[in-house]
């Protein structure tokens, strides 16, 4: 005889609450809390992020709904100017953006080039979906430019930026000033070997995407042949 109590007790315990006992307006992984004791189980992502930036020319303007933004007063004032982004909203700059993935490259940025005139944008190690949705949207700029770690994921980052891209903004790779040499005096071997075959697959979907360059492929030929990756920071060397 089946004990009906026993396993709706077993079943509440892994399932708290119903989903249609939590208010609507809860998060997302509240609700995955409520539901199934963990805030990654379910739907996980947000609805909105929040672009970090920089900015010291005067001129760089965000413009959006009935609204400006200059981020060169922010970052005056306060160190660093954010918008808060999420799906159909309107913002888009008049400069170019320069994304990087390392913290130290936004803290400290006397590695940029001389004359440098747009924002320079952080993002923590992977694009997030809400970011490529909203970068897909409409054109945010007339220039994206991507500066990640020469490696599987920021390769794989580039991919993805460049199958999301709206067609109207072009993107652009950041490349190290000697480039070529540093691969080879400053690769590193362990992180090639863990992320070699992101590295790969990244480059057939930049092919596929029409999207490869010279630069590209010499990359990845360098890399594959000194067995390397090569990581943000070697820009200060």
């Amino acid at each position: 005889m089946i004990d009906r109590q026993s396993i709706i007790n077993y079943v509440r315990q892994l399932h708290p609450l119903d989903d249609e006992l939590l208010l609507s307006l809860l998060p997302k992984r509240s609700r995955n809390i409520g539901t199934d004791r963990s805030s990654k189980k379910g739907q996980t992502s947000h609805a909105c992020s929040y672009l970090l930036m920089k900015a010291w020319n005067p001129d760089v303007v965000w413009h959006g709904e009935n609204t400006v933004m200059y981020p060169s007063e922010f970052t005056e004032r306060l160190g660093v100017a954010a918008l808060q982004i999420s799906a159909n909203n309107g913002w888009h700059c008049n400069r170019p953006l320069l994304l990087v993935e390392n913290q130290a490259l936004f803290d400290r940025c006397d590695w940029l080039p001389d004359g440098f005139n747009g924002c320079l944008v952080y993002y923590a190690g992977q694009l997030s979906d809400v970011l490529l949705k909203w970068f897909s949207e409409q054109k945010r700029a007339d220039d994206v430019i991507l500066f990640p770690d020469y490696d599987g994921i920021g390769l794989t980052n580039y991919a993805r930026l460049a199958d999301a891209l709206h067609p109207d903004s072009a993107l652009h790779f950041y490349w190290l000033p000697d480039w070529e040499n540093k691969v080879a005096t400053y690769g590193n071997s362990e992180i090639w070997l863990k992320t070699r075959i992101q590295f790969e697959n990244a480059i057939q979907k930049l092919q596929t995407l029409n999207a490869l360059n010279d630069n590209l492929i010499r990359l990845g030929s360098l890399s594959q042949r000194y067995g390397k990756a090569l990581e943000q920071e070697v820009i200060w060397l």
